[in-house]
Formats: C-alpha cells, sequence, structure tokens
C-alpha cells in the first residue's frame, strides 16, 4: 500500500531530512500507523473485506467515502439484492438471520480518497519531522521527555506510565480517536432499518 505522504511532501512542509531512506521508512510507519486508528485505509484502492452480518436491513461499510462495490457474498454465495447509499449497504431482507449466529459477508468494494485530503498528508510529515528530530537526538527512547528541570540542587524529572513519551512518531490518543470518527465505522445504528 502506498505512503499517504512523500518525500515531495517533507520537502514541500519544508522539513529538512539529510537521509532519504530514514525519511521513507518514518513516513512508511507513520501512515501504518494512521491507518490503523482511522480503521481504514484512507487512500483510494479496491479492497475486498469480511464483515459479520447484523440482524438489520442496514451493513455499515468500515471504509469511507464509498464510491462503489462491486461484489457481495453471504457465507461465499454471492447476492445480488442489495444497494448502495453512502457508505452503508440495504437490502430488503436482513443481513443476519435472527437470533442466529452472524454470517460471513464478504465484500469488494472501492472507496478511499484520492488524492489523500491534504489535513492527512500534513498529520503524516509532521508526526515524521518529530520522528526525524528525534533520531537526530538519539532515537527513541534516548530522550524520555522531560517533565521537569531544576537548576538549584539540579534535579530533573521524566514522564512516566501514560504520559511518557518514548517515541515521537506515536500519535496522540486524541489523535487516534478523531481519525476513528472521522474514517471509521459508526458505532452503532438504530433507527427505522432493523
Amino acid at each position: 500500500m502506498t505512503p499517504l505522504a512523500t518525500i515531495t511532501d517533507l520537502d514541500g512542509f519544508g522539513i529538512s531530512h539529510n537521509d532519504d531512506i530514514l525519511a521513507a521508512k518514518l513516513i512508511e510507519s507513520v501512515s501504518s500507523a494512521v491507518r490503523e486508528a482511522a480503521g481504514c485505509p484512507i487512500s483510494r484502492g479496491t479492497w475486498t473485506i469480511t464483515i459479520p452480518s447484523e440482524q438489520s436491513r442496514k451493513l455499515d461499510l468500515p471504509c469511507r467515502p464509498v464510491t462503489s462495490v462491486e461484489q457481495v457474498l453471504i457465507d461465499g454465495e454471492e447476492t445480488t439484492d442489495w444497494k448502495l447509499l453512502g457508505n452503508a449497504l440495504y437490502r430488503e431482507t436482513l443481513w443476519g438471520p435472527p437470533g442466529a449466529i452472524p454470517r460471513a459477508v464478504t465484500i469488494t468494494l472501492t472507496a478511499g480518497y484520492d488524492p489523500v485530503p491534504p489535513d492527512i498528508v500534513r498529520l503524516v510529515c509532521s508526526m515524521v519531522a518529530a520522528g526525524l528530530s528525534q533520531q537526530e537526538n538519539g532515537g527513541p527512547g534516548a530522550d524520555r521527555s522531560k517533565a521537569y528541570e531544576r537548576i538549584d540542587d539540579y534535579q530533573i524529572g521524566y514522564r512516566q506510565g501514560g504520559s511518557e513519551i518514548i517515541d515521537a512518531t506515536e500519535l496522540p490518543e486524541a489523535t487516534k480517536r478523531s481519525l476513528r470518527q472521522r474514517f471509521g465505522t459508526p458505532g452503532l445504528s438504530i433507527g427505522v432499518f432493523k
């Protein structure tokens, strides 16, 4: 899968780097973390996914935005009695039998953005810049994020536990939540489609 940003994007944001190989590896790593947090690839592509059926006429798709659905299989058998509306598939009958084990729904779809949204490219480049800076200062774990530094009776205190930053390219929890809300599957469907 192609990264969400490129070396050219780094240059465009004025992020200096001496080692193109390191920069490319950081771009790849951060792109993977962003996709993981988002719960989908973000960039446009054709994907085949398998999700459990729901006892509903609506089946939310885990990738956004969906531009087309090429094929739908329920327990390995093709079905054509569905309609794509937005980022969900609808059908007249339930996707899964009531009170039974969910069925495997395999969907081949085209989804994602082309081009990648500019704010996502900037996010990736910003995290890569943090990783490049950290690498220049000894690499991950070398500077364990000072919490405080005192001059008189010299002391240095470091962050510990959940607030400790080991790798500068790690996405903050708020960013992960934001990516999941924007690109991921909505949590719960309640309404007339049951």
